[in-house]
């Protein structure tokens, strides 16, 4: 499969969530500081599992009561992620 797609495709599934924030974290993964879908499906064994599960999974483990968990908000700038994928977040919402 092409990476690309499968990326877009993970980005569409993210947004049917309406948070912001999840998407901003997604664009930024960078395999060292961020993990995302991709990391948190290899570790719970889903990367064969259909991108609505392993979305799924992403967004149960960041999300308490629809926001993000305390120690994901604290640990990144978000007007820094903001800055640099904000106008991407936009053509998904």
């Amino acid at each position: 499969m092409n990476t690309t797609t499968d990326d877009e495709a993970l980005l569409e599934e993210l947004a049917t969530y309406g948070n912001r924030k999840l998407l901003l974290w997604q664009l930024a993964v960078d395999g060292r500081s961020f993990f995302g879908i991709r990391y948190l499906a290899r570790e719970r064994g889903l990367q064969d599992a259909p991108v609505e599960t392993q979305v799924e999974a992403f967004a149960d483990n960041m999300l308490v009561d629809g926001e993000i968990r305390t120690e994901y908000q604290e640990a990144v700038d978000w007007d820094i992620l903001e800055s640099e994928h904000g106008e991407t977040v936009d053509q998904y919402l």
